[in-house]
């Protein structure tokens, strides 16, 4: 919520793919860049964020999902961000 407009949705949806269920947050901010798509989910990683956060949220989001066997990644999108956490059922 802290990068999407004041006063803008941000959507948490959850569904199943195959045999995991997938978590989507979707906002209506700034968006990652494609270049900075590949190191986002590392610790102290703010891409270009000055937002006075630690870019710790991100890492910790990634450990936590490979913890259960799942993947996170940032999907292509028009406007915004949308992050996509994926846990295969056990």
């Amino acid at each position: 919520m802290r990068h999407s407009p004041h006063s803008s949705t941000v959507t948490l949806r959850a569904h199943r793919i195959g045999g995991a269920y997938a978590f989507d947050v979707v906002d209506q901010g700034p968006g990652i860049a494609l270049a900075d798509r590949h190191a986002v989910f590392d610790r102290f990683i703010r891409g270009g964020s000055t937002d006075g956060g630690t870019g710790l949220g991100l890492g910790i989001a990634r450990w936590a999902t490979e913890l259960h066997g799942g993947t996170i990644e940032v999907l292509d999108t028009e406007f915004g961000c949308h992050i996509r956490v994926a846990i295969p059922e056990h």
